[in-house]
């Protein structure tokens, strides 16, 4: 049995409560947040504007007191969080150093070779002898990471610090971050870039209106938090009118099966668009991963002379492209496209997507349809748009196993041709 690791911060009962005299309104930024983490541990905290991601790390930095609540750190702590705290505006790049290791209690004969070694990780160069006040937003991260580094802090806070400076210095701060985390330190980090978080952390805090919404892995935190943003996206926008449609969606199974009658069908004046459905092929109540999924798309093409070109994309929760199907792309090389050229009427287009491509999750499907007179090419804009709206749920079986283990590692996992051999 590994030992759990000595406690590095613990977060009792913190509150945060904000009173407006003039309009004698009571603000709670934030309210009983509690949580533990180990040396060695890496907290990303997501959530939306004003749920108190900024008043917890101004909390534990101590430039703001709670209303209620404590925190306990156990090591020495660094925080970078808005741009330009820590650091004396009037005072040159090297006397904020100066200044800070003063602070920290390092040795005077050890100042010389720190400030020259913070000189050249930040690639400031000559604006290291000139007044903060004139640098520029990256710069005073260049200036912070570097120092961070240097005073070899045991708790590092950053408040979304990684979104300002160019992208070179970015990616050497993300890999000075993942250095630490090598080192045993421990780090609180503000961001809404899920990469960072899922590339950093080995733990998630998601705050929602100043109360903890969920703790735990980083990947099943983000899943949930970016399906339940998109989901209250979708609900505020109409790219179609989907009132007069018949089963959108089984709330209960998580499968499509989407209708229109004539006078309500969504579409123009070429298609229009009568019935979507993503399926088991077997005719199941649910998707599994070992299944084949049909998707299939009824529609009614009014005109004669044109080409329909059907296709779709599927995304996940994190809004990134999973796959992309086009019915010209098709393994029999048939062109569809020319066979429906004069063809008017009821036409019903299947996609089979073979057994054991898509892991358990949530995802969503975007219809397209390109409609071209003569020769249709990828150039060719898109004649309709579907919504966004529509969403389907793989299950996992009780026997399912993830070789890979880890949800961010791709969706698609199709099983391919392998072989071992002695050589």
């Amino acid at each position: 049995m590994t030992k759990e690791a000595p406690i590095a911060l613990s977060v009792s009962g913190i509150s945060k409560t904000y009173h407006f005299a003039k309009k004698s309104e009571v603000f709670v930024a934030l309210d009983d947040v509690s949580f533990q983490l180990h040396q060695g541990d890496v907290m990303g905290i997501i959530g939306r504007n004003g749920s108190g991601k900024s008043t917890l790390l101004k909390i534990l930095s101590q430039i703001t007191k709670p209303t209620s609540g404590s925190a306990q750190f156990y090591g020495s702590v660094t925080s970078i969080l808005d741009i330009g705290t820590n650091f004396h505006p009037d005072l040159t790049g090297r006397e904020n150093v100066e200044l800070q290791l003063q602070l920290r209690q390092f040795p005077r004969s050890t100042y010389n070779e720190l400030q020259t070694k913070i000189k050249e990780f930040s690639e400031i160069e000559d604006f290291f002898d000139q007044p903060v006040k004139s640098y520029s937003s990256g710069m005073f991260l260049r200036l912070a990471f570097s120092l961070a580094f240097h005073l070899s802090s045991d708790i590092l806070i950053l408040d979304e610090v990684l979104s300002v400076g160019d992208e070179a210095f970015r990616l050497k701060c993300f890999e000075l971050l993942k250095s630490f985390t090598a080192l045993g330190k421990t780090i609180l980090f503000v961001s809404h870039n899920r990469m960072e978080i899922l590339e950093l952390s080995n733990t998630c805090l998601w705050l929602e209106k100043g109360k903890i919404k969920r703790i735990g892995n980083p990947a099943s935190v983000l899943g949930e938090y970016f399906a339940l943003q998109r989901d209250n996206f979708d609900e505020k926008k109409l790219v179609v009118d989907v009132q007069h449609s018949h089963s959108i969606q089984d709330s209960d199974n998580h499968t499509i099966d989407v209708s229109w009658d004539e006078a309500n069908a969504p579409g123009n004046e070429v298609l229009s668009i009568r019935k979507l459905s993503v399926q088991p092929i077997d005719g199941g109540s649910k998707l599994y991963p070992d299944q084949a999924i049909e998707i299939k798309f009824l529609i009614h093409k009014a005109k004669k002379g044109f080409k329909v070109g059907a296709f779709f994309f599927i995304q996940d929760v994190f809004y990134q492209p999973v796959l992309v199907a086009h019915s010209l792309s098709n393994s029999g090389n048939e062109d569809f496209n020319s066979q429906l050229f004069d063809e008017t009427g009821l036409i019903e287009i299947k996609c089979t997507l073979p057994p054991n491509w898509l892991i358990p999750g949530k995802y969503y499907l975007l219809p397209r349809f390109g409609v071209e007179e003569n020769d249709w090419n990828a150039s060719s804009p898109e004649a309709f748009r579907f919504s966004e709206k529509l969403s389907f749920t793989i299950f996992p079986q009780p026997e399912y196993i993830d070789y890979v283990g880890d949800i961010t590692k791709g969706s698609v996992r199709p099983p391919l041709e392998w072989a071992v051999s002695k050589p």
